[in-house]
C-alpha cells in the first residue's frame, strides 16, 4: 500500500492509501475505499473538503485503480475474504449459516432472517463471532467475513522491515492452522454437530491426535486391561449390592 497526501489548491490536505493489490483508494478520514468516480463527492460530502478536477486526476492517473462497475460486480460475487484487506477497519459479529450474510448488528441479523428466511430460527442458523470488514459505506456498504483471521493483506513489495516480518509470521501462522480449519459449509456437518458445535469446541486442536484418544483400546494397549480390570470391579460390586 501506498501513502498518497495531496495539497489541493485551497491548501486542504487530502490524505488516502492506494492498495495496489485490490486497486482500491481508501479514504485515511474514514477507512472507507472509494470508487474514483465518489471521490469528489465523498470529499465533499463527509469531510467538508474541496477537491479539484486536477487535484482528482492528480490521485488517479496512472493507477488504474478499479471503477464503480467493477467494484459493483466484485460486490456482487464476493462473500468472502481470503485476508483482511489493509487499510480497513475490521469488527467482530453475526454470519447467517443458511447464506453468509454477515453484519455486527444482531438486530439486523434477525431483520435478515425475516425478510429472507422466514421460518428459520435466527438463533439456530447463525455463527456469531466471525471477523468481518466492510470496505465501502453509502450504498456499495456490505460486511464480509474474513476467513483466515491470522493474516493482514499487505504489498510483499514493500521494502519496510516491518511489513516483512508481518508477512512471514502471517505465513507461518497459516502453516500452523491448516490441518485445523473449520469445515466452512456448516450444512455438511451431521445434525448433531451442527446442534452442538462441536466442529468450534475442537477447533485450535490436533484433530488426528483427538481421533487417536476417542479410538477404542485395543487388547495390546495398557489402557484396554485397565478397562478390564475397572469393569471386573464394578462387575463385583454390582454383585454384591444384589446379594
Amino acid at each position: 500500500m501506498n501513502w498518497l497526501i495531496v495539497e489541493d489548491e485551497k491548501l486542504q490536505k487530502i490524505e488516502c492509501v492506494i492498495n495496489e493489490k485490490m486497486r482500491w483508494i481508501i479514504c485515511r478520514r474514514c477507512d472507507k475505499a472509494v470508487p474514483p468516480e465518489y471521490i469528489q463527492t465523498h470529499l465533499s460530502r463527509k469531510h467538508q473538503i474541496y477537491c479539484s478536477d486536477d487535484t482528482l486526476d492528480s490521485i488517479v492517473s496512472g493507477r488504474r485503480l478499479r471503477s464503480l462497475d467493477s467494484i459493483m460486480a466484485f460486490r456482487e460475487d464476493t462473500n468472502a475474504l481470503e485476508a483482511a484487506i489493509g487499510g480497513i477497519l475490521t469488527c467482530k459479529g453475526y454470519k447467517c449459516i443458511e447464506c453468509r450474510h454477515c453484519t455486527p448488528v444482531w438486530g439486523s441479523m434477525t431483520d435478515h432472517f425475516v425478510k429472507k428466511h422466514n421460518g428459520l430460527d435466527a438463533k439456530d442458523q447463525t455463527e456469531q463471532g466471525i471477523e468481518m470488514q466492510a470496505p465501502f459505506g453509502g450504498r456499495l456498504k456490505k460486511w464480509f467475513e474474513i476467513i483466515d483471521h491470522s493474516t493482514v493483506e499487505v504489498d510483499e513489495e514493500n521494502e519496510s522491515a516491518w511489513e516483512a516480518v508481518k508477512v512471514l509470521l502471517a505465513k507461518n501462522r497459516r502453516r500452523g492452522r491448516a490441518s485445523t480449519e473449520r469445515e466452512e459449509n456448516v450444512r455438511l456437518l451431521t445434525g448433531f454437530v451442527a446442534r452442538t458445535r462441536w466442529d468450534i469446541l475442537i477447533e485450535g486442536h490436533d484433530k488426528k491426535q483427538l481421533m487417536a484418544l476417542a479410538t477404542m483400546a485395543k487388547g495390546k494397549d495398557p489402557l484396554h486391561k485397565v478397562m478390564e480390570v475397572s469393569e471386573k470391579y464394578f462387575m463385583e460390586v454390582s454383585d454384591k449390592f444384589r446379594g
